[in-house]
């Protein structure tokens, strides 16, 4: 019986172990995953600054010709576009359910 209650308290002591290792990874990808979202909103933000600019500085609608500057004009701002869908997808809805919890 003792050896029983003894391989039982091991069993009990080395699963606590194993759920505070998690909960110090899990801890620890949180503030990763926080970090990340924080970069790619001040990513975003700088891309939007960027294209208001770009939008600012082509008032008269040059860059938007067919030539390699209005390609690159084009392919920066459905960057912005693609980037502002992911932000409002995941993003946003992270920044809503952390709110509801």
């Amino acid at each position: 019986m003792i050896v029983i209650n003894l391989i039982l308290l091991c069993l009990v002591a080395f699963m606590g172990y194993l759920l505070y290792i998690n909960y110090k990874r899990a801890n620890k990808a949180e503030e990763y995953c926080e970090v990340y979202v924080r970069f790619v909103s001040a990513l975003y933000f700088k891309f939007t600054e960027t294209r208001e600019k770009m939008k600012e500085i082509d008032r008269l609608g040059a860059f938007q010709a067919d030539d390699e500057v209005g390609t690159t004009f084009q392919a920066l701002d459905e960057t912005i576009d693609t980037l502002y869908e992911f932000i409002t997808k995941y993003v946003n809805n992270q920044t809503e359910e952390d709110e509801k919890a």
